[in-house]
């Protein structure tokens, strides 16, 4: 069995020969690994991880390509990111929104939203060719909502879905049209050899959804549904990202046609995997759970070998689980010993076979 079969019956929710397993991390992370097994190539790291998954990207995704070098950059939608130094690296800081502050629906409709041809998926069929063994991911865009946040400001958008709900309607609208001819393209011109499509939508805090089901109903589940819908025509499966407390979103996610839920953030309010799996795990595969905040950064080796073994024992019945971090980038303040004993489970722990 190799990587793509072996996740895509995972999606199915078919036991396969062990847990699927996916990986991402912060740049200083692949660094690290790099000179721990003497590589410099990411295909050589998701060999010695035994790594099913590979996801490709657009071509310069969040900023245009004159944008990449600079410390403070402009998105192709409009706000403002600062690379910002901390003690494991950089990261970058948004810090400008540019509808902020505006309260009349007119002065919104000012804004200059990018070209539809904006992103460059020209590379996605080679990409998809030379990693055809893996499951291959593509991503298309944020979510509407997620991109709504970073150029209105998350106070102001909040406002806008309870009070000013014209304003939050033309916002999410108007971003999704653009995300959905961003699909479009990449399905059509360019999807012959992806799996699985990706897209981030953050609509939750760890404590608690930032609003409420009925507000995801009004806003998120139109475009959600509109998005998996083409996924589907197109035979592929739709992973989404929301990460934190998402628990009460998932009967709306579900029904939307979600296939896939990452990360998994089992440290937040809800997400206990037990409970995950007993009331949602027929419906959608669950992509992650491995504890970045205490487990991966504090634990022993042996620790978070137990942990993996867990995981995999509840989300991994039947199916329905891909082993991998449980909030997409693994952090540099996790050891390289952790990370490899996480991995090392993943691949040798098969409690369940075909």
């Amino acid at each position: 069995m190799n990587s793509k079969e072996r996740v895509l019956r995972a999606v199915e929710h078919k036991p396969g020969d062990r847990m699927p397993i996916t990986f991402d991390a912060q740049k200083e992370v692949y660094e690290t690994l790099y000179r721990h097994f003497g590589i410099k190539e990411k295909e050589k790291l998701f060999n010695n991880l035994n790594v099913d998954t590979w996801m490709i990207l657009p071509k310069h995704f969040s900023f245009p390509a004159e944008e990449d070098k600079k410390q403070d950059k402009t998105s192709w939608w409009g706000y403002k990111s600062r690379v910002t130094p901390y003690s494991g690296g950089t990261y970058e800081e948004n810090y400008y929104f540019p509808l902020a502050g505006i309260d009349e629906l007119s002065e919104l409709k000012k804004h200059k939203w990018p070209k539809n041809d904006f992103l460059d998926f020209s590379h996605f069929k080679a990409q998809a060719k030379a990693h055809e063994d893996r499951a291959v991911i593509g991503c298309f865009t944020w979510g509407a909502y997620f991109i709504a946040s970073m150029i209105r400001g998350m106070e102001d958008l909040m406002i806008d879905m309870v009070a000013r709900k014209e304003c939050a309607d033309y916002l999410i609208k108007t971003i999704s049209e653009i995300s959905e001819y961003q699909l479009t393209k990449m399905l059509e011109q360019h999807g012959e050899g992806i799996d699985i499509v990706y897209m981030a939508d953050d609509t939750c805090s760890q404590l608690a959804p930032l609003f409420s089901p009925e507000t995801f109903n009004e806003f998120v589940a139109p475009y959600l549904k509109k998005f998996t819908g083409l996924v589907h025509k197109h035979n592929k499966k739709f992973l989404l990202h929301t990460c934190g407390s998402v628990r009460a979103f998932l009967p709306s996610i579900i029904e939307c046609g979600v296939d896939m839920l990452e990360p998994i953030q089992i440290s937040a309010e809800g997400m206990e995997p037990a409970g995950l799996k007993r009331d949602f795990g027929k419906d959608i595969c669950f992509y992650g759970g491995v504890d970045l905040q205490k487990v991966l950064s504090t634990y022993s080796p042996e620790k978070v070998a137990d942990e993996v073994k867990r995981l995999i024992d509840i989300l991994g019945k039947d199916g329905g689980y891909i082993v991998g971090p449980g909030h997409t980038y693994i952090q540099p303040d996790t050891p390289v010993k952790n990370i490899l004993s996480m991995y090392k489970t993943a691949n040798e722990y098969r409690p369940y076979k075909i």
